[in-house]
């Protein structure tokens, strides 16, 4: 089997088998997060995602994922529930199909096929496919990939830092990209020299402390406005859609 019709197969089992989610409607974590949150239908949302919380202040506040949110912004601009669940399926695809990039080039097409498959249909992902809010776990798992991709497959130490903010932008859990990294290295795989693993454990360090520095800078903020907000503006029921 080619390259491309391995991947065009594996790409087609995670959709077809979540089809069903185009029917499925806003519900639970979507409500706050995407269909009653202020932030998406206000102009300029895509770049304001960046200053503010995932959890909008009105219920708590909390958590900073300001890609997952961007990418909240641009399907309200479509203003269909389906094209939500459709967004998703394609990055659970995504994601797919970059599991089996990864496995083909280290163990060949019958243990990628294997993989590529498993990973597509497993029902583990349901949760994360078929809610809206999900997409932060998906997003988060494809930039993780391509982070040990850049680093395992091209032994690139920028390409696989800037996959690694997008995904702790996504979602907090891809945090663990340095130890699959490294845990590539100590299987023997692509183990690069002492120099380039210094080089990939300061790009770590420099991401962290950048990342961390933001989030809880955002974070405070964005509490601190709300608290000094008047008492009128403070309650879920003021909120429009």
């Amino acid at each position: 089997m080619s390259a491309k019709r391995l991947y065009l197969v594996v790409a087609a089992c995670a959709v077809v088998v979540y089809l069903g989610a185009l029917w499925n409607r806003f519900a639970l974590d979507d409500n706050p997060v995407v269909l009653f949150n202020p932030l998406l239908h206000a102009p300029g949302s895509l770049w304001r995602a960046f200053l503010s919380s995932y959890w909008p202040p009105e219920v708590g506040g909390g958590l900073y994922r300001p890609l997952t949110i961007a990418s909240y912004a641009l399907d309200w601009r479509i203003g269909s529930v389906a094209w939500f669940h459709a967004m998703n399926l394609l990055w659970h695809a995504a994601a797919s199909v970059l599991v089996t990039v990864l496995a083909r080039r280290w163990s060949g097409e019958r243990a990628a096929l294997v993989s590529g498959l498993l990973f597509a249909v497993h029902p583990v992902h349901v949760e994360a496919v078929a809610n809206v809010v999900g997409r932060a776990e998906l997003m988060a798992a494809l930039f993780a990939l391509l982070a040990v991709y850049a680093a395992l497959g091209r032994d690139s130490v920028g390409w696989s830092a800037a996959a690694l903010v997008a995904g702790l932008l996504s979602k907090e859990n891809a945090a663990v990209v340095p130890g699959l990294i490294a845990w590539g290295w100590m299987l023997g795989v692509a183990r690069p020299s002492r120099r380039r693993m210094l080089g990939y454990a300061a790009s770590w360090i420099a991401v962290g402390v950048a990342y961390f520095a933001v989030r809880e800078t955002v974070l405070r903020d964005t509490a601190l406005i709300y608290n000094l907000a008047p008492a009128s503006n403070q309650t879920p029921g003021s909120i429009t859609v």
